[in-house]
């Protein structure tokens, strides 16, 4: 959780947290039972108590295939998800000593890489466990102090975020705001960029002096600080792009501004929050709280 403190006039200090999300969701695979065909040779040449031998052979074979129906694979259920297992694993993870490593799959049907033109399958819990690093997400500062705000001259502070994600689906990172900087009973409205095209969920220029609010944008960078928007490029173009803040006070959902589909270690960004005002703004010490939320995807 971050705390924006634009100032008019004036600076205080916050309170600092973070929050983090995991979700999980497994495949499902139905397994069925074989139907199998009797023997029926030789029962009818003994006589009649043969044809009676017969006759019970017979009625149990067909009540045996009344009985065959479909049978789904392990599945967990409460009152907020629904787990489903594809195979009847015996045991799956990573075990070790002092002297040795071992990660096995017990029960996987046909464990193993497979590939050919279109498709790759990879079977088995090795192709989705933790080598080596554990999930993690940072958030480099937590209290953004803007000081005092000048009318028509947009300020920015910036912090950055790294996370990792060993699990080979990827991750994303959604954020929202408690509500717009306000203080007291004054607001600092949410900025709509340059054309009063921008939203929640898009970016857009935002360059102008005279148009008003509060946004922030996000792009991705290396070890050395260079912009490489990996990660971003999806949710912002460059670093004249920005969008509002999703908001709890206005019943909406986070709102994800940085993913991928694969496995990273120590990816980063940089969010760089903005704030502009006119000469008609209140006099007073703004503030707002920003969540951001890391989720791996499995």
């Amino acid at each position: 959780m971050i705390k924006t403190r634009p100032v008019i006039n004036n600076s205080r200090n916050m309170n600092k947290s973070k929050n983090n999300v995991l979700f999980l969701n497994l495949p499902v695979r139905q397994a069925g039972l074989k139907k199998s065909n009797s023997n029926k040779t030789s029962l009818f040449k003994r006589g009649s108590l043969a044809a009676g031998q017969a006759g019970l052979s017979i009625l149990f074979i067909f009540l045996f295939l009344l009985s065959i129906k479909k049978i789904n694979a392990q599945s967990f259920d409460s009152n907020s998800f629904h787990i489903e297992f594809g195979n009847f694993n015996m045991t799956s993870g990573k075990k070790n000593s002092p002297s040795y490593t071992l990660t096995d799959t017990v029960g996987q049907n046909a464990p193993g890489k497979f590939s050919s033109s279109g498709y790759v399958v990879k079977a088995g819990f090795q192709y989705i466990y933790d080598i080596s690093e554990k999930f993690s997400f940072s958030i480099s500062d937590l209290d953004l102090p803007f000081g005092s705000m000048i009318p028509n001259v947009g300020s920015t502070q910036s912090n950055t975020i790294t996370i990792t994600s060993p699990a080979g689906h990827g991750y994303e990172i959604l954020a929202i705001a408690n509500h717009p900087l306000v203080s007291n009973n004054y607001t600092i409205p949410d900025t709509s960029c340059n054309s009063n095209n921008c939203t929640i969920n898009l970016s857009a220029p935002w360059t102008l002096s005279t148009t008003y609010g509060f946004g922030f944008n996000a792009l991705g960078i290396n070890s050395s600080q260079t912009v490489t928007n990996i990660g971003t490029s999806n949710y912002f173009t460059n670093s004249t792009y920005y969008r509002p803040f999703a908001s709890l006070s206005k019943n909406e959902l986070p709102q994800v501004f940085m993913s991928e589909n694969t496995r990273v270690k120590d990816r980063t960004a940089r969010i760089t929050y903005k704030v502009n005002i006119s000469i008609n703004q209140t006099a007073g010490n703004y503030s707002n709280l920003i969540n951001l939320i890391a989720i791996p995807k499995y």
